[in-house]
């Protein structure tokens, strides 16, 4: 079983997935391999699929969707000479025009759960970790603890970061991720859902 696989089967296990509704998608991202367990939004990715919709990932365009409510008209004069240059570079059917209104027809693909990097330097899992501390939970996947254990839990600890042990095809989690507890739908957590949404794209 490869990597991916381990981790899907494992990411299934934890408290907030729904066994039957979790996917992992690589990604490379803030220089550094890792996979991201979610879950998928089926009507979103049925309608990318279905209008050819690749991910989008123009961070200035992302922010200017996010505050047009979702299959809502929104009268052309409210929007900025900006943002309505914006959606006018958007690919067709992510948004729908009329003489008078635009209106948003997508939203985010996928609701990350999980970051998990494999490290086979504790430091280095760390800070490859901490990473994604803006938009889910985090733990890296290791061989073998450090000799101090107690130590290096502590400090993983510190920055909520999970721990998981492998053996084979065995996850072993020795340190709960903490929460995450503060996410805000900003146009920055939007664009990381279209990273991982990339990622279930190039893994099919």
């Amino acid at each position: 079983m490869g990597v991916a696989a381990t981790l899907e089967r494992f990411a299934a296990t934890m408290p907030q997935a729904d066994s039957d509704q979790i996917s992992v998608a690589p990604v490379r991202l803030f220089g550094t391999r890792g996979w991201v367990a979610y879950h998928p939004d089926r009507e979103q990715q049925d309608k990318r699929r279905e209008l050819g919709l690749p991910p989008l990932l123009d961070l200035d365009l992302l922010d200017t969707l996010m505050y047009l409510p979702l299959d809502q008209p929104v009268p052309l004069p409210s929007l900025t000479p900006a943002a309505l240059r914006r959606l006018r570079r958007v690919p067709n059917g992510a948004v729908t025009w009329t003489s008078s209104t635009v209106t948003r027809r997508i939203a985010p693909p996928v609701m990350p759960l999980v970051a998990m990097v494999q490290a086979t330097d504790w430091a280095h899992g760390l800070r490859a970790a901490s990473r994604f501390a803006m938009y889910c939970r985090r733990f890296m996947v290791v061989s073998e603890l450090p000799g101090d254990e107690q130590v290096a839990l502590a400090e993983a600890s510190f920055y909520g970061i999970g721990v998981a042990v492998r053996h084979g095809e065995t996850l072993t989690m020795v340190l709960e991720p903490e929460e995450f507890t503060d996410w805000q739908p900003t146009a920055a957590w939007w664009w990381f859902t279209e990273q991982v949404f990339r990622g279930t794209v190039r893994s099919r």
